[in-house]
């Protein structure tokens, strides 16, 4: 039976259906599998559809859910979105793109988080689990309206999304703002993803906000990518970029900032999958790119708002899985308390398979322009990222592609030398005229979708703000 240890080790081990409906451990460390199970061989994988290789690959993780009810819930998860398989292997001489936004938010998010409902409601039946579960979620720009859109009237789930107010761009703030579901809320922060991300940790951990949650019959949870479940379902289309990339080179390189969709990668390795390389790709705040250059870990600079909103991080939670499995539970604790308390770690043990690069701002446009003319491709910032790295490298490998130009046409439009209009809707259309590619459904409907949210709070104000969405 496999089970998920606490990366804080002080809590006993589990099995997955309660760590995916747990999200944070009680020791606020972050669960981990205890082994890597190894993967089928690749004649039989490739042969599989998406959902069912979802199934394959995920059914060694699960003690209580079976594989056909995995590729139920796959099959449910991705019936939605614009493309089938769900994801794209696009390739070129140089290199090949893995589209991942082909979802209904347009953003890698929908790959976990459309499959995480059905997998938690799985588990809450194998468990006989009659609780509802509230989901608390900090987002910098793409979780927020992922999770709200994947639980969006979800029997036995209430979701509540804090987002930096003015540190996403407006369509993903309007894309939040316009979710009509009755059990998603979204709340803007007067403050950073950093200080989000930290006060819903503290409620996640807080035993007598749990208690009195319970006492209502309510179980608190996570979307973010703190939850296994997230990391899991994303290490899928690692393996599924593997099965199909014929004489590609397996380098990934990975738009970069809360660390998990590249660590998804790096377990797709642990189970077989023949990764030649990662390359953590980031933007001007690039805490990650000299943390794996030096070791140093340093979060006490200000914070810079970027027109890579997903990657405007300084504390990048799911590092922490890959320092316990170098260190272990005394390295990663003191880490984790120097950086909780100093702001910065500096770490003794050797990590392989890594390597980093920041990419400025110009960068990024020159990027743009660059794959547009020379390949036809439309990239949105954060994959423009990943692509840049690659290429200033000279290697071939993959890019992972993380969002649709759709969600920043403004930027895009500006990196292609063309005038933006007067709001991101007419962006979008520009945007469409320009590259002769179709404005997604989803945009479509967004400009006259009306506004159902208008909360905003400060951080002392987070846990008054969930009583008060909770009528309690």
């Amino acid at each position: 039976m496999m089970k998920c240890i606490s990366t804080r080790g002080k809590v006993q081990p589990i099995i997955t259906e309660r760590a995916i409906l747990e999200g944070l451990a009680p020791d606020r460390g972050l669960y981990i599998p205890q082994k890597f199970p190894e993967l089928p061989s690749y004649r039989t994988l490739r042969e599989l559809s998406y959902p069912a290789l979802c199934g394959r690959v995920l059914s060694p993780f699960f003690s209580l859910i079976r594989e056909a009810e995995l590729i139920d819930a796959a099959e449910k998860a991705y019936a939605r979105f614009s493309a089938q398989p769900p994801v794209k292997l696009v390739k070129r001489e140089s290199f090949s793109l893995l589209e991942l936004f082909h979802g209904p938010t347009l953003a890698f998010k929908d790959m976990a988080l459309c499959l995480l409902p059905h997998l938690m409601r799985y588990a809450k039946k194998h468990l006989n689990s009659s609780s509802t579960h509230l989901l608390l979620t900090a987002t910098s720009g793409d979780t927020g309206k992922a999770a709200m859109e994947g639980f969006a009237d979800v029997e036995g789930f209430e979701v509540i999304v804090f987002y930096p107010k003015g540190g996403v761009s407006p369509l993903q703030e309007r894309q939040m703002l316009t979710q009509s579901s009755k059990n998603t809320t979204a709340i803007g922060l007067k403050g950073t993803f950093d200080d989000a991300q930290r006060g819903v940790k503290a409620m996640l951990s807080d035993p007598c906000f749990r208690t009195k949650l319970s006492e209502r019959g309510i179980e608190l949870a996570s979307a973010n990518s703190i939850n296994l479940g997230r990391l899991l379902a994303q290490l899928v289309y690692y393996v599924y970029a593997s099965v199909h990339a014929e004489d590609m080179p397996l380098r990934f390189s990975v738009p970069t900032g809360n660390f998990g969709n590249v660590l998804s990668a790096h377990w797709a390795g642990k189970m077989g999958v023949p990764v030649e390389e990662l390359l953590v790709a980031t933007n001007e705040n690039d805490v990650l790119d000299i943390f794996f250059k030096t070791y140093h870990y340093d979060a006490r600079r200000k914070l810079i708002l970027t027109n890579a909103p997903s990657m405007d991080i300084l504390v990048s939670s799911n590092l922490e899985r890959l320092l316990f499995e170098t260190g272990g539970y005394k390295e990663l604790q003191a880490a984790m308390h120097q950086l909780e308390n100093q702001r910065e770690f500096f770490w003794k043990k050797p990590i392989e398979g890594f390597s980093s690069g920041r990419i400025s701002e110009r960068e990024v446009r020159k990027e743009i322009s660059r794959v547009w003319r020379q390949e036809g491709f439309v990239l949105d910032p954060h994959t423009a990222i990943a692509s840049a790295l690659l290429h200033k490298k000279e290697k071939r490998g993959i890019v992972v592609a993380t969002a649709s130009p759709f969600k920043f046409p403004r930027f895009v439009l500006e990196s292609l030398a063309q005038t933006p209009g007067r709001d991101p809707f007419e962006d979008i259309l520009l945007l469409s005229s320009k590259t002769n590619l179709p404005v997604p459904d989803a945009m479509q409907t967004l400009a006259e979708a009306p506004i159902t949210q208008d909360r905003v709070c400060t951080f002392e104000q987070m846990e008054q703000a969930v009583w008060e969405v909770l009528h309690v």
